[in-house]
């Protein structure tokens, strides 16, 4: 079992190799052409934009192996930035309740999509479109339009940096180490897979598939308030609307990192990958001075690109078997 297990490991590895090498490709590319991506202040406001987004992509992985997905985590986002907008000056929450707010409102999202989808059957879009509209009126209740402010202690912690390393780069990293030891070591991210590969054959054997359902529903909504965490921290402030990209991007993302939305496919070895991709084309575009219409053409070409690539590789790989 666990030499099967190492080899499926090998193979999430592989199956991330194209997007790897795409991103390697786009930095010595850039490299060349703009003087200013070269500065270490840009490496780190790229590290600062890719990390909220990274960060949700998480989640949105652990839900998209389950053959599902997440369109609530982006207003997720928006919630926990809302929420830690009240611990700053003349904020009516500290810190310290105002985080384990934020992560037990996202844990309440993602556990209450879990339950529609499992007890209510409740197909993943329409369950999740309809929280995301919920959430989203509650971030608006709270507060109705940017503003507010971060505990300042919390978000001078945040944006620390020596030189090149940053706290949102360890953050980001003691996240996907976290994740990719889940997913691979444990019996519920094994289950993850299973389930999502083949529920009635993941039932047989003994897996139970409604709970592993709930779980990773309710995971993703914690790690998305954990990207809105991080969010808040860059932004200073609250916004009910900032996370609403979020839930296609982190789409995105994991499919760019080779997470395949018929689920059981993937996994966050990619999916960093594919995050800094989609930060990374925004910053380079940006310095660049493109216009943001044609950035959004550009990133829907690469998603499409991608889409077709693993399309390709997968139907070479089920004709070869």
């Amino acid at each position: 079992m666990r030499k099967g297990w190492r080899g499926s490991v090998v193979r999430q590895a592989r199956r991330a190799i194209p997007i790897y090498l795409l991103v390697l490709g786009l930095v010595a590319m850039t490299l060349v052409v703009s003087p200013t991506f070269r500065t270490e202040q840009n490496f780190r406001n790229v590290v600062a934009q890719v990390t909220p987004l990274a960060a949700v992509a998480v989640g949105q992985t652990v839900v998209l192996l389950l053959g599902g997905i997440d369109l609530s985590i982006g207003s997720v986002v928006s919630l926990a930035t809302v929420i830690l907008s009240f611990s700053g000056r003349n904020g009516s929450l500290h810190i310290g309740p105002a985080l384990l707010l934020a992560l037990a409102a996202g844990a309440l999202v993602g556990f209450l999509n879990g339950l529609g989808v499992v007890r209510l059957r409740i197909p993943p879009l329409l369950m999740t479109l309809a929280s995301m509209a919920v959430v989203k009126g509650v971030a608006l209740y709270l507060r109705d339009a940017p503003g507010g402010s971060v505990d300042r202690a919390f978000t001078r912690f945040l944006n620390w940096h020596a030189g090149p390393v940053t706290m949102f780069g360890l953050a980001l990293l003691v996240l996907y180490l976290a994740a990719w030891a889940f997913l691979s070591f444990t019996r519920p991210g094994r289950h993850l897979y299973a389930t999502g590969g083949d529920r009635e054959h993941a039932r047989r054997s003994g897996v139970n598939v409604d709970w592993t359902t709930i779980l990773g529903y309710t995971l993703a909504g914690l790690v998305g308030a954990i990207g809105g965490i991080l969010l808040a921290g860059r932004i200073y402030s609250g916004d009910p609307v900032i996370g609403d990209a979020y839930s296609l991007d982190s789409v995105a993302a994991s499919v760019l990192g080779g997470t395949s939305l018929l689920g059981g496919i993937g996994g966050v070895v990619g999916t960093l990958a594919g995050a800094v991709l989609l930060a990374m084309t925004n910053n380079i575009l940006n310095l660049l001075n493109v216009f943001s219409f044609y950035q959004y053409i550009v990133k829907g070409l690469i998603l499409a690109g991608a889409l077709v690539l693993y399309h390709v590789r997968g139907r070479g790989a089920h004709r070869a078997a």
